[in-house]
């Protein structure tokens, strides 16, 4: 089909079968369908099957077709896993049509020639899906609650080095985009991909790697949510005719004085509102943390009583970009890639001056570190400091390690900024809060923190507090600003930083 409004393959020559399935739009719907398939009689069979059920349907009822409604027609009733179909079965080609099914949609969102819905409808949302068993339980519970619920997965960019083997440990691997789509159609719902790959690894990727190159040590899910995710997703549900989005993180939506607000979830071990503290205002009021009242074992067991498959998925604890979670190896590939210069050996310095001994790579420390510098010192010490360009780790002990100012810049304030004076500050994900206040505020205009400074002091020191991360204040549970960490110090003395 030369004017196919999106086009989706799937298969491959050498397990027997291939199909590519062909769609033009015409509003809402589907107005033509076409395919072309090798291989196998049955993979001919899916593609005819699956072109006449297509026609003149409307794109949430293609985004919804399963496998299983396939196989219905087919004969077969066997395995809805590619890697498990027999060669040339109607499992394998069933499978496969689908699978270029939704190919098909996503490319035509990526070639912006997808429907455009003419408003939001007030029952519809989008619910952002990543194959785990916590988006998957906020999905089942939207539609538990009448509404039209469309799952959506981003495909971002990730390790290639890592993706090949397909481990399955990244929220973004191909098999837990397979999972998110089997869980929204084993519930009778529409679920699209959408490639964002490229902004993702413009804005999140290269981010990540510029601020290691400056010394600093980044929050790569706070940027992501804040800067990318959640304003591409939003954007993305209006597209859809959606009226909101939901997530399945822990936290919660408050209301203060008529203000959506963002607060800490119920479960204070799971609790993610550190990582969201980037998300504008403005977003959170068409925004919905199912689980934010629930804890994880809660979730886990509702997931289970609802028969979702993903209900004791292992939840993934790495960065998403880089699954086996070695930023080392990461970093120089992505350095090596770009044909940027890999920063070399220097020396490890004392507070003082000392030489200490040699580093081979900056990129290797961050503060705080201990592993990599050596013995022979009469007390443990500890990276305090990262000199990019004079290729030099300080180290100290740990009273140097202790800092009690901070500068910190990137500001998101949740309530006008001359209300916000005193707080708990949040300084890493699941670590408590320590008092401070706001001592200066410099920059910034019109009563925007845009563009603005602030210098805090904390009532009592932290350790190993780096430039680049997190620094999010809250009342109570409430999150009331957050900004990247510029420098650090002692209250006392000049701050240091990147």
């Amino acid at each position: 089909m030369a004017d196919a409004h999106g086009a989706g393959r799937a298969g491959d020559s050498g397990c027997g079968a291939e199909i590519s399935i062909f769609l033009r739009f015409d509003g809402g719907c589907v107005s033509r369908a076409a395919f072309t398939a090798s291989g196998s009689s049955a993979v001919i069979a899916a593609g005819s099957i699956l072109t006449g059920k297509l026609e003149g349907v409307s794109w949430r009822r293609a985004a919804a077709l399963t496998v299983a409604e396939m196989l219905a027609e087919m004969g077969g009733s066997g395995t809805q896993v590619a890697e498990d179909a027999r060669p040339g079965s109607p499992e394998q080609a069933a499978i496969f049509a689908v699978e270029a099914l939704q190919a098909a949609l996503e490319d035509s969102l990526g070639r912006g020639t997808f429907p455009v819905a003419p408003g939001a409808e007030p029952d519809t949302v989008i619910v952002a899906m990543s194959g785990g068993v916590d988006s998957s339980t906020a999905c089942w519970l939207k539609q538990e609650q009448g509404l039209q619920v469309i799952g959506v997965t981003m495909r971002l960019w990730s390790d290639p080095e890592v993706d090949a083997a397909d481990s399955g440990l990244s929220c973004c691997s191909p098999r837990a985009i397979r999972d998110a789509r089997q869980v929204c159609h084993s519930l009778g719902l529409p679920h699209l991909t959408v490639d964002y790959s490229r902004p993702f690894r413009e804005k999140v990727v290269e981010y990540f790697v510029t601020e290691y190159l400056a010394g600093r040590t980044p929050n790569p899910c706070a940027r992501c949510n804040g800067s990318f995710r959640f304003p591409e997703l939003m954007r993305l549900a209006e597209r859809l005719g959606a009226a909101g989005m939901v997530t399945g993180h822990y936290a919660r939506i408050i209301t203060r004085d008529g203000r959506r607000m963002l607060a800490r979830g119920r479960d204070t071990g799971k609790d993610q509102s550190y990582m969201l503290w980037g998300v504008r205002q403005p977003l959170l009021a068409s925004m919905e943390f199912p689980l934010g009242e629930m804890r994880k074992v809660e979730v886990r067991e509702l997931a289970r009583r609802a028969g979702l498959d993903v209900h004791d998925r292992v939840d993934s604890q790495e960065v998403c970009f880089i699954p086996d979670d070695d930023y080392r190896r990461f970093i120089l590939s992505q350095l090596e890639a770009t044909g940027t210069g890999v920063p070399g050996a220097g020396e490890i310095v004392s507070v003082s001056g000392n030489r200490i001994g040699k580093h081979g790579g900056y990129i290797n420390f961050t503060i705080g570190q201990r592993r990599g510098l050596g013995g022979g010192a009469a007390e443990p010490l500890y990276v305090v400091g990262i000199e990019p360009e004079t290729n030099r780790v300080i180290v100290g002990d740990r009273g140097d390690l202790a800092v009690d100012a901070l500068t910190i810049g990137d500001i998101n304030c949740f309530l006008p900024r001359e209300e916000i004076d005193e707080f708990g500050v949040q300084l890493r994900y699941n670590s408590p809060s320590l008092p401070g206040r706001v001592v200066r505020k410099q920059g910034g205009s019109g009563g925007d923190a845009a563009g603005e400074q602030w210098h805090i002091q904390l009532d009592k020191p932290a350790y190993g507090v780096a430039p680049g991360q997190s620094a999010v204040m809250y009342l109570d549970d409430m999150v009331v600003a957050g900004g990247i960490i510029i420098s650090t110090g002692k209250a006392e003395t000049s701050l240091r930083g990147g």
